[in-house]
Formats: structure tokens, sequence, C-alpha cells
């Protein structure tokens, strides 16, 4: 009886395994969307700026209002006056009626003219009022989040493992969760006052409930077969909590994570408008309405953003690397390694 023919070519083990090097346009996928987000908002302004004026500005105009935030101290410092030569050299140009010929004087003057010292610029550049609205948000979120993480991830693991604690917060978190965290803005600025603490206990009691939540579910569905084996070999209870139960739950964890991470931004938001918060991204951003000072807005809402990619690529990837991807972790609950 004649075998079967697949007409493929025998497989061969010892053959080395060809990983196909990334092109140079599947790098660029993670710009793809930004790109179609600017060109968007081009063509939108291109129609609203002329009826909507700097209430919807150009792409550039957000660039230079960035550029305003940040060297406008240090330029001051500088002593930038009515350059004549470079006025000229503009008007000869045809570019001096331009709204971009002040940022081309300045960034003149800064790399020209400039005769502060070193140490006399970062002093400038620390008075930049960008700066101080980031530097006080990036103290007072991950604060936040770090508090709901430790607190999440503990209540979550005696709600995996205990069935007391379980029937105890399971109900509580049921109801708690589906209220917005900023529906208790206001009983936490009565209670505590306005100010930093009332920020941090909304942003991380908002942060907490998925992240408990997530860690239970991660704890409740851990493979039997895992901790049968473990308990084969005579492991102790906390033996098996260390290398079976963590491990196994971590996946689930680190999901809770980033889902607690987008609420704490989100409540920040929405705690820094409220309680009475003089710096912070997301008081700068309310302050900023009042002035219509549409430019600004654009900027905070900007630097949220690349700060909360910042937290994903500098707290979440390395730690997913080094544990469930390098343990395969992911392959076990079933993702896939290849994709299209």
């Amino acid at each position: 009886m004649a075998e079967a023919q697949s007409g493929l070519p025998p497989l061969d083990l010892d053959a080395p395994t060809i990983v196909e090097r990334p092109t140079l346009w599947m790098r660029l996928r993670p710009v793809y969307p930004f790109l179609i987000i600017l060109l968007l908002w081009q063509a939108t302004a291109y129609f609203l700026h002329p009826k909507m004026g700097d209430l919807f500005p150009y792409f550039g105009s957000i660039v230079f209002r960035a550029w305003e935030l940040v060297f406008q101290p240090l330029v001051t410092a500088v002593g930038l006056g009515a350059d004549q030569d470079l006025l000229n050299q503009l008007k000869d140009a045809k570019i001096e009626s331009l709204p971009d010929a002040g940022f081309l004087m300045q960034v003149y003057a800064l790399i020209f003219k400039n005769t502060l010292a070193f140490t006399d610029q970062i002093v400038q550049l620390a008075k930049s009022p960008i700066l101080l609205h980031i530097l006080a948000t990036a103290w007072r979120l991950p604060f936040a989040f770090m508090i709901a993480s430790v607190v999440g991830v503990t209540v979550g693991i005696l709600m995996g493992r205990f069935a007391f604690w379980e029937g105890f917060f399971v109900p509580l978190l049921s109801v708690m969760l589906p209220i917005p965290a900023l529906a208790w803005t206001p009983l936490a600025v009565i209670w505590f006052g306005n100010g930093d603490q009332t920020v941090i206990l909304v942003t991380a009691f908002a942060s907490f409930l998925p992240i408990a939540m997530a860690v239970w579910t991660g704890v409740k569905t851990i493979n039997p077969v895992w901790i049968r084996a473990a308990q084969s070999m005579n492991a102790e209870k906390m033996t098996i909590f260390r290398t079976v139960v963590l491990p196994g739950s971590l996946p689930m964890i680190l999901s809770g994570m980033r889902i607690g991470l987008a609420r704490a931004w989100r409540a920040g938001v929405g705690a820094e408008s409220l309680a009475g918060i003089r710096w912070g991204l997301s008081a700068g951003i309310f302050d900023a309405q009042e002035y219509l000072d549409t430019a600004f807005m654009m900027v905070a809402i900007a630097v949220l953003g690349i700060f909360g990619y910042l937290l994903e690529k500098v707290l979440f990837q390395p730690i997913e690397s080094r544990t469930i991807i390098k343990w395969g972790m992911m392959e076990e609950m079933g993702a896939q390694d290849k994709k299209v």
C-alpha cells in the first residue's frame, strides 16, 4: 500500500532556527497611529482655525507653545531684545510675519547670545511652569499607584486563598467597583480638606479596586495540576505560594495593575481639579480653560500620555519580559507566540 505523500520537504530538526529581522516599516508601526492623528488634526484645523482662531490651533502652534512653557524663563533671563540684524535676515527671507519668527529669534538668542553659566541656566529652566506641573503630578500619581498596588495585591491574594476573606471582600468590591472615583472626590474634600492628601487617597482608591479583583481572579484560576504536583513533593504552603501560586497568577496581576494605572490617571484628573491643587498637569488644564489657552491644554494632555507610556515601558515591560515571558507563562495561558 502506497504511503501518502504530503509534498512538503522533510523536516530537519538539526537545522538552525532562522529569525527574520523586522523591516523598517515594521519598526515604525507604533508611529503610524500618531501620524494619522496628526494629519487628521491638521486637516481639521485647516477648516476650523479660520473660524475659531487659537481655540483650535495648528500643530505647529502647539509645538511653539510647548517651547515657550519650557524655555521662556531662560529666554527672559538671557535678555532677548529686538535683534535688528536677525529681523533683517527674517525680512529678507520673507518670514518675519510668520508666527514662528519669534521662535527662531529665541533659538538664535539661546545658541549665540547665551552668556549665562550652566548652573544659572538650570535654575532658570527649573522655573518653567510646565516643569512645575509635571513634577507635582510625577510624584503624586505614582505614589498613589504604589499604595494601591501593595494594598490591592495583598487583598487579592487573601481573597483567592482564604474563603473568609473572599466572602468578606468580594461583595464589597463588587458594589464599589462600578462607582466612578470622581463621585468620591467631594466627600474626600469635606473629610480630608483640599491638598495633596485628597488627590492621593482618591487616586489610590480608584486604582486599588481593579488590582484587587484581577489578583483575586489570577489566584483563583491557578492550574490545580501545578498545585497537586507541588503537594506530591511535600512542599510547604509558603513554598507552594512562592513557587506556584504567585508566578502562576502574575499575568493577571500585571493586567490588573495596568488597568489600575489607567484608572489612577482618570481619577487623578478629577481629583486635582476639585481638590484645590495649584500645581499639577490636570490642575493646569483646568486653569488654562479659564484663559482659553487651548495650546497649553493640548501640551499638558500630551505630557500625560507620554508619562503613562514611559511608566508602561519602564515599569511593566521589564517585569513582564523577565518573568512571565521568560517562564513561558503566556503560552501556558493559551497566548500565541507568532503574530501575523
